[in-house]
């Protein structure tokens, strides 16, 4: 069981250069030895960090020699996969899991393939840098200061290191907003319109994942990882809910548009044609 051990973390060793997109180190030097200090350096971490780990039962202790700890490309490998997973959210209960599935025979890459399907972004935008004074003109200067602090509290935009540059997080909105603005709308009512918005859409969000994770997954027991056979089919099903959902969302938000439109704008439709008519026929008696 032990060679099985082993094995596995020099494989995930090798594999998980492509959790982050990162060749370096990916040929370890064959029995390598290092001290705590030397294992720390190596792998980026602290001293601190590694007898951490090693207390939260997710890193194996050393071999002793004499009264010192020797690690060994084993520890390399382990310490890789779990700053690894600490970068992309995981906490050391959820990493001490999964190890242990991986040692017991998890497959890592179907799991690897869910966690993808449900960390990739679920937009194909990508972030715009922009400078402030470019911002502004979208909005023909109509912003003022102090809405900057929601703007920002919205997740709209985030400032670069100089202060004079932003992040715009969605370009879609920003051009969106823009021609709202220009149309009249003042741009603080805009903003409570996006915060009304996502508010709305997290919740429907948050219960029709709820729904899955109630319906799809109800065989699983909570915070057991499932058998590998399954893992591709749960890949598949999150990769299938992203448009999905999408569609559902837009067709809702279009009927509720149409809805709402003929609310509020048909009275003063059915006034500007009366209108129309009225002037039509005071031309014509004329």
């Amino acid at each position: 069981m032990q060679d099985y051990k082993d094995s596995m973390l020099n494989f995930v060793a090798q594999f998980g250069k492509h959790l982050k997109g990162d060749d370096k180190d990916s040929l370890l030097q064959p029995d390598r030895e290092y001290s705590i200090d030397e294992l720390a350096r190596a792998t980026g971490t602290t001293s601190r960090n590694i007898r951490a780990y090693q207390e939260k039962g997710i890193l194996p202790p050393p071999k002793l020699r004499g009264r010192k700890g020797i690690y060994s490309n084993m520890h390399y490998s382990r310490l890789r996969l779990i700053s690894d997973l600490l970068e992309r959210g995981y906490t050391l209960s959820t990493i001490a899991d999964l190890l242990n599935a991986l040692e017991e025979g998890l497959d890592l890459r179907a799991f690897v393939g869910v966690e993808s399907a449900l960390t990739s972004p679920w937009t194909d935008e990508t972030p715009v840098v922009m400078s402030i004074q470019e911002l502004y003109a979208m909005f023909n200067n109509k912003v003022e200061m102090s809405s900057i602090n929601k703007v920002l509290e919205l997740d709209l935009v985030r400032f670069e290191e100089d202060m004079q540059h932003v992040q715009v997080r969605s370009m879609r909105t920003m051009r969106a907003g823009a021609e709202l603005v220009s149309a009249g709308i003042p741009f603080d009512a805009l903003l409570d319109i996006i915060q009304m918005l996502r508010g709305n859409v997290e919740r429907v969000a948050g219960e029709l994942v709820k729904l899955v994770s109630n319906h799809v997954l109800k065989d699983y027991e909570k915070d057991v990882i499932p058998p590998n056979e399954d893992l591709p089919a749960l890949a598949d099903l999150i990769w299938r809910l992203r448009p999905l959902a999408e569609m559902a969302v837009h067709a809702e938000l279009a009927r509720a548009m149409e809805k709402a439109a003929n609310h509020f704008l048909g009275d003063r439709l059915e006034t500007i044609i009366k209108g129309m008519e009225k002037e039509k026929q005071s031309g014509g008696e004329e």
